[in-house]
């Protein structure tokens, strides 16, 4: 008689294999998943950034602008008047406006170029002056009674603004602002996508903000004192109040298990604080 030898038999090995198959397959599946879902989590999150960083961008200005801020507007571009310091007017010198300025952000103010400037009428509404020339200058006689005032970080200052406007009375709101275009258009850091672009006009400097959007990304208007939104601007960009932007941002590359990248619709409304007819 034959004694038996220890081990496993072919049909306990195969079941063996077979459950140590199933397994792998399944932790395969988790691990694969996993990942797919980390990455879209990535994705979605790089695409929630670069819309919100947009946003923060586009608010600075936005929120400042005044009557009649809003020059030229599109579905993918908008050119505002952009202030960047108020004053009030003092008095006239040599054929030139010379405004107190208020403190106000000294690095804006520094990287700031005027591209004219307003002065607000005794209806409220702003009369524009452009091009305009900022040169030093100094409040005296007829206006002593306005102190030009200073704080940490801002010296007391006052300007001299070319061309003058003979109408306008001492005392009267003063703003210097700069004409900024805000657009979406080809992206220079990654070819093939859009990007948010913002360019100075008075200088020509232009800056690749934010990228990269959706195709989806652009801007709506809000019109008249119920704020009604419109695609398309008005044929009177006096009665848009403020902007609707749609901030459809995009990640770089394409998620795990996906053909298109990942995107976050931030879709906002951004008035015109400054607005009088509000």
């Amino acid at each position: 008689m034959t004694a038996r030898r220890p081990g496993f038999s072919l049909a306990e090995i195969t079941v063996a294999l077979l459950i140590a198959g199933i397994i792998g397959i399944a932790l395969a599946r988790l691990i694969i998943n996993q990942s797919r879902f980390v990455s879209q989590q990535d994705g979605m999150l790089r695409a929630r950034a670069g819309s919100r960083a947009a946003l923060n961008i586009l608010s600075g200005d936005l929120r400042a602008v005044t009557d009649s801020g809003l020059v030229q507007a599109s579905a993918d571009s908008i050119t505002v008047r952009a202030p960047y310091a108020f004053g009030v007017a003092c008095q006239q010198t040599l054929g030139m406006r010379v405004v107190s300025l208020l403190p106000t952000d000294s690095s804006l103010y520094r990287s700031s170029r005027a591209s004219g400037y307003a002065w607000r009428d005794s209806t409220g509404a702003y009369v524009f002056v452009q091009p305009a020339i900022v040169l030093g200058g100094t409040c005296s006689t007829p206006a002593p009674y306005i102190t030009t005032l200073g704080e940490a970080g801002w010296t007391a200052r006052s300007v001299a603004v070319a061309l003058n406007d003979p109408r306008t009375p001492v005392g009267a709101v003063v703003y210097l602002y700069q004409l900024v275009r805000y657009a979406f258009a080809p992206s220079v850091e990654i070819p093939g996508r859009r990007a948010l672009w913002r360019t100075v006009l008075s200088t020509g400097a232009r800056d690749e903000l934010v990228t990269p959007f959706d195709s989806s990304a652009k801007f709506l208007f809000l019109v008249g004192n119920a704020h009604t939104v419109q695609a398309a601007p008005p044929a009177v960009l006096d009665s848009v109040r403020g902007i609707r932007v749609k901030l459809v941002g995009a990640s770089e590359t394409a998620p795990q298990g996906r053909n298109q990248p990942a995107t976050f619709d931030l879709t906002t409304d951004i008035l015109f604080r400054n607005n009088a007819r509000q």
